[in-house]
């Protein structure tokens, strides 16, 4: 109709009109820019994590939070070099869950060697001796006696817990429950290279043993005692005993540690022990080299 010949073909491709849109329009608030990702947001934790933040930071984020694997001193021995010092400690863990609680006695030298060499078949004459040596360790302790004398007292207690969004998890080595009292021991294989127990665990395990009491805590004992054994010094035992009381103090502790893994603060904190087998070292990281670390 109108104007157009007959018969001619409407444009159905024509171009658009040019400039702004004739009418009132409706203009939409701009979207507000979205929130940073957090750099870690940890949803579970487990002790060897807790243990390893308390350690270095920086080596927490570099596996827990990066994926790194530990360096070569670190990865397994099957291809035909030494244990990694994890893997000693593995062998020495396992073995001793083993070993009877109530009549400690590590099994005979011929089972023991056949057990480790089932579970790490390059581990040498001289790693078995030092295995064997750390288990007969525990074995002929003071505290081996007097867990022996505790009925009840088992081995490889799994616990887990919620704490600020976070579930903590993990096993004890030994846990022994009897009314409103509870005894946690923790084995270390630690080689201790002439350091103190008692500032070792100050310094690497803080967290992982207010962890230890906590699970205790809320499962309903009044008093948790938490024992950490070196089972290269088996006599110099580190102690320490937390009651009802402590769980507030404990629990503002363990939310100021979630706090800072969340909040992004991961500072190298190094040492010897802390380097040796990270994989931050001398790529990212200058380690022991740092400057003011001496």
């Amino acid at each position: 109709g109108g104007d157009a010949p007959p018969g001619a073909q409407l444009a159905l491709f024509g171009d658009l009109p040019a400039g702004p849109a004739a009418g009132p329009g409706l203009r939409l608030a701009p979207l507000p820019a979205p929130a940073p990702p957090p750099v870690h947001d940890v949803r579970r934790l487990s002790y060897t994590a807790l243990a390893l933040f308390a350690r270095c930071p920086y080596r927490y984020f570099a596996e827990r939070a990066l994926g790194l694997s530990p360096a070569a001193a670190e990865r397994s021995g099957e291809s035909g070099g030494p244990l990694a010092a994890t893997e000693v400690g593995d062998a020495v863990h396992r073995l001793l869950e083993l070993v009877p609680l109530a009549a400690p006695a590590a099994p005979p030298r011929p089972e023991l060697d056949a057990l480790v060499r089932g579970w790490y078949p390059a581990v040498t004459g001289e790693e078995l001796d030092r295995i064997a040596a750390l288990v007969d360790a525990y074995c002929g302790s003071s505290l081996a006696r007097r867990v022996a004398a505790l009925p009840g007292a088992r081995p490889e207690r799994p616990f887990a817990f919620e704490h600020d969004g976070v579930l903590l998890h993990g096993r004890l080595d030994v846990l022994w429950r009897e009314g409103s009292r509870a005894l946690v021991v923790d084995y270390k294989s630690n080689a201790l290279e002439g350091a103190r127990p008692a500032a070792v665990v100050e310094q690497e395990y803080r967290l992982q043993r207010l962890v230890y009491a906590l699970a205790c805590l809320r499962d309903g004992a009044g008093e948790v005692e938490v024992v950490y054994q070196f089972l290269e010094r088996p006599e110099d035992v580190v102690g320490a005993v937390f009651t009802a009381a402590d769980r507030t103090v404990l629990e503002a502790e363990l939310s100021e540690a979630i706090a800072r893994i969340r909040a992004g603060e991961f500072p190298p904190t190094p040492s010897e022990h802390a380097c040796a087998g990270c994989p931050a070292l001398d790529l990212v990281c200058a380690g022991p080299r740092l400057p003011g670390r001496g």
